[in-house]
């Protein structure tokens, strides 16, 4: 049974998934190029969307399941929207710790003005001012899945309230209060940080629009680390020039890379990174548990088994 895995760090993959599945015929491809060869005769692909196309998935005429290495699925689910017989499963949950982090990058970022202090060392200028504190801001997170939960307990010991989000509201732990996705503009008046952490579909593209931006406090911070299509990036643009937005961190855009001349690059009081959320210096070793569970599944013929499937 043949496994392509495409990726930078894909023989590091094929050896470590050797070992716990001696029987697979595993193929690396460090990058989507060199998948082509091996794609015509792969029945499973592991790798991120942005390595597929719709012509290797058209290659890939014996393919019967794909393991996304992000916790995102959407990019994939496009793809294979013809294919429904082929098995898509994520690797949900373990960017919990990097993505957290992340949001903690960015809301510190903004509201300490971090880019003012570099530009201050740059320029050997020695200027003090206020330092916001996180301590005592409530926190908004839109989505309460596993990595909306490290988010949270993270934000608690920072002091912060914790607000949630979802479409199917609940007691959660860690969490003050969970909101119903359609009560969001009542939350989002409560924020003085918003971040997203919802999957991208067809009900949240756009979910953070104008509305949602009118009723945000005029010095609240939002973060998008979930999808660029879950905000609309031109209100964002509005609200921020006309000052009904503190700032933006931005980690995901509509469309990736972000164009070089786009105004989210040089806008006042945008923090940019380009779609850093998940990644780590231990990434492979964070995913390859669930790798492994889902390959052995796979390969016993036990797709019952397959952990985080999304179809």
């Amino acid at each position: 049974m043949t496994v392509l895995i495409i990726n930078a760090d894909a023989d590091y993959y094929c050896q470590q998934l050797a070992r716990a599945c001696p029987g697979a015929d595993l193929r690396a491809a460090a990058t989507p190029e060199a998948a082509w060869e091996h794609a015509e005769g792969a029945q499973a692909i592991m790798a991120f969307a942005s390595a597929l196309s719709p012509g290797l998935i058209a290659r890939a005429h014996r393919l019967e399941w794909l393991q996304a290495l992000s916790s995102g699925v959407d990019g994939m689910l496009d793809l294979c929207a013809g294919r429904p017989d082929i098995a898509i499963t994520s690797t949900r949950g373990v960017q919990g710790p990097a993505v957290a982090e992340m949001a903690f990058v960015h809301m510190l970022a903004l509201a300490r003005d971090v880019p003012r202090l570099a530009a201050n060392q740059r320029r050997a200028v020695w200027e003090r001012y206020p330092q916001p504190l996180l301590h005592g801001k409530t926190v908004v997170i839109v989505g309460t899945g596993a990595i909306a939960g490290e988010l949270a307990g993270r934000c608690r010991a920072f002091g912060m309230p914790v607000h949630g989000v979802s479409a199917a509201p609940r007691p959660i732990p860690g969490f003050d209060r969970v909101h119903d996705r359609r009560d969001l503009a009542q939350a989002a008046a409560l924020a003085d940080f918003m971040v997203l952490l919802v999957p991208l579909s067809d009900e949240t593209r756009h979910l953070v629009d104008a509305r949602i931006l009118a009723a945000m406090k005029p010095d609240a911070i939002l973060v998008n680390l979930a999808r660029g299509g879950v905000c609309d990036e031109a209100a964002v643009l509005r609200a921020l020039r006309e000052g009904r937005l503190g700032g933006a961190g931005m980690d995901v855009f509509e469309t990736e890379p972000l164009p070089a001349d786009h105004p989210l690059w040089t806008a006042d009081r945008v923090f940019v990174t380009p779609h850093l959320g998940g990644e780590s210096d231990r990434y492979a070793d964070q995913v390859l548990p669930i790798l492994r569970a889902n390959l052995a599944a796979f390969l016993q013929g036990r797709p019952q088994d397959l952990r985080n499937l999304v179809r």
